[in-house]
Formats: structure tokens, sequence, C-alpha cells
């Protein structure tokens, strides 16, 4: 089995087995295609899957576990408009929001079909297992593919985006003995993220305490200490102590980031802020913050300031708001700010308003 996402493993056929599944049908795709706009995205109703037999094992009565379809039809950017995307979406049930358990994790594979009035074919047909850990509560805490599956695949001819089109999406939820994660409620953690000691800075690409790498798809690196990572993570703490292939391995891959330096695209800084937020590393999250601002523009300004509120960064908000500010001429027809207001709420609308009326300050 080909596996894809955080951890990187084969996993035995002997040691994983099958817990759940559902079956989620999209009706009249070609319509759906035709008439949503590029932003929109649709959510499927909630669906579960059970706890854990090692998280039974702590917990006589633990909540199933909660979670929707993320589908976006045009695809998420412009780097995957050709592409639908699709995401696993984690909810909070009662016992983590009592708990508070912020992070799920999740051993699944998706297969999708296509089904209209010639074939049902199931697209893709890969034998991949995704391994995914999930912060719960978090606007970006879904898991999936933003180029899931080509256009074309669903309509290989422009003729068939007209003839009716439903979309199958079955998901399986499975459990692995050995590299199932132990995420428990802990009554005694300490607040370190306050202890300057610690910063990353002092101890990224320091040989001195480097035991462990980040590599990235393009060949950059950096260098970290694993126990600052523990100590300031709850995700690395939870990894380290796990019998993922990462725990003991002196290297930790992560995708789709792009070049560490001042060429760094918008799309890659995103993927590096959202990398960053999952795993906990705040002092990351705040370098990648400072250079997206350094991309609002026209073509970025809605991305940014949507990612300041929903990800509540005051730093991204601002710059968000201000450029809206000094450029209301020039956007507020347009399909940038239609996406603003289609996905904002109430809160939002209103800082809007104000930084119409008032200006936003430096």
């Amino acid at each position: 089995m080909n596996v894809k996402q955080e951890s990187n493993f084969e996993p035995n056929k002997d040691d994983i087995y099958h817990l759940t599944s559902y079956t989620w049908i999209v009706k009249d795709f070609q319509d759906i295609y035709c008439h949503m706009d590029k932003s929109q995205f649709i959510l499927s109703e909630r669906f579960y899957s059970p706890s854990t037999p090692i998280m039974k094992e702590h917990q006589e009565k633990r909540d199933d576990n909660i979670w929707r379809f993320l589908f976006v039809p045009h695809g998420k950017s412009e780097i995957s408009k050709e592409h639908i995307s699709l995401y696993l979406f984690p909810l909070k049930n009662e016992y983590e929001e009592q708990n508070g358990i912020c992070y799920r994790q999740a051993i699944y594979q998706i297969e999708m079909f296509v089904h209209n009035d010639k074939r049902t074919s199931l697209i893709d047909p890969k034998d991949k297992i995704y391994n995914h850990i999930a912060k719960l509560n978090n606007k970006y805490n879904r898991c999936g593919e933003y180029d899931y599956c080509e256009l074309k695949n669903i309509f290989p001819k422009d003729n068939d985006k007209t003839e009716k089109t439903d979309l199958i999406f079955k998901i399986q939820f499975y459990y692995d003995k050995n590299y199932t994660i132990d995420i428990f409620p802990s009554n005694d953690i300490k607040d370190n993220s306050k202890d300057s000691s610690l910063s990353f800075e002092n101890y990224f690409n320091d040989e001195n305490f480097s035991d462990i790498t980040f590599k990235f798809s393009c060949g950059s690196e950096i260098k970290a200490s694993r126990l600052v990572l523990a100590i300031k993570s709850s995700y690395f703490k939870a990894l380290f102590n796990g019998n993922w292939k990462e725990s003991k391995s002196p290297i930790i891959t992560i995708k789709d980031t792009g070049k560490l330096d001042s060429n760094l695209s918008f799309e890659e800084l995103k993927d590096l802020f959202i990398e960053s937020d999952i795993r906990d590393i705040m002092e990351l999250k705040k370098a990648v913050s400072t250079r997206i601002v350094k991309h609002v523009n026209e073509n970025y300004w809605d991305e940014i300031l949507l990612m300041g509120w929903q990800m509540k960064n005051v730093e991204m908000k601002q710059a968000g708001l201000k450029y809206f500010s000094e450029h209301w001429m020039e956007i507020k027809d347009s399909e940038k700010m239609n996406n603003i207001i289609v996905n904002s709420n109430f809160d939002w609308l209103e800082e809007l308003y104000k930084a119409k009326l008032f200006g936003v300050g430096k």
C-alpha cells in the first residue's frame, strides 16, 4: 500500500483492520460546476467513525469522532483550478470538548466514482492510505488534497459538462495497532510558549543542539532540537512518543512548501503557515505570517484577509484591511470583493465597514 500524508509508513496488512465506512453522493455535479464560483465549497452532512480500541481501553464511554467532507468544485486556488479539491474536516465531539483535546488522528482511504448515463467509473484507483493528525477547532484543520482529481477525469470532453453527472465519495476508516498515536487529555500541561529561553530561533540550524531535520520537497532543510519540539508542541510530543517511523527517524519530511528563501510564493507560504499551525510551531507561524503580509496586493489581499480572520492572525488581518481601505474604488466591484462578502460573518463585515469609514492604522 502506498501511504501519503504526514506519516510515511507501509502498514502491515496483519496489523491494520477496518473500522467503518461512509458514502457521500454529490448529485448533479454538472450544475454545481457551472453555477458555483471558484471560491465556494460544499460540506457533506456529518458522519462518524468509532473510537479506536486503544482509546476505549482508557475511557469506558467515549463519543464517536465527527467528520464532514469539504468539497471545492473549482479547486482551492489558481494552481488547482483544473482540479477538484477534497478534504476530510474534523469536528470536536463532546468528549474532546470537555477534556480539551486539540488533535485527532485519522487513518483512512477515499475512493471516488463518477456516475452518468454512460458509466459508473472508479477514478484514480490507487491503493493509498492516508495517516493524518488534524488540529481541531481550526479553519485550516482539514486533511486531504487540493488537486484531488483532474476535471478531465470527470468530464473527458467539454460536451460532458452538460450531461447529468453524480460524484460518489466513499471513505474507509482503519485502525493500525503499530501506528495509532495515544492522544489523551492532560491536566498538568504547562504553558511553555512564553519561555523565551526555548525560542525556536535559538535552536533551529544549531549543530550543537540539532538531532532532527525538517526536509522539504524542494531539497531545503532546517535542523532542530527534538527536545525543544516536544516541549513546545503537543503534536511533536505525541509524535515522538508513538510508534511512527518519525519517532526514531532523524528526518521529518514536510511536503508542498517550496524553498525557504525570499522567493517563496504566496501559495508555498500559505501551505507552510498551515503546516506550522497543525504542528504547533508558533515561532515558525510568526515568521511565515510576516512573509505572507508582504504579498498583500491585488492578487492575494482577499485570501490574506480571510486567513487573518479565520486563523485569528492580527498581522494578516490588518494588512488585508489596510489594502481594502486604501484601494476601495479599485476593488469594490471585483470578484475578490464578492469573495470576501460571501465568506464573511457579521463581525468581519462590521470590521470592513469601519475600515472603509475610518481607515486602518499602522
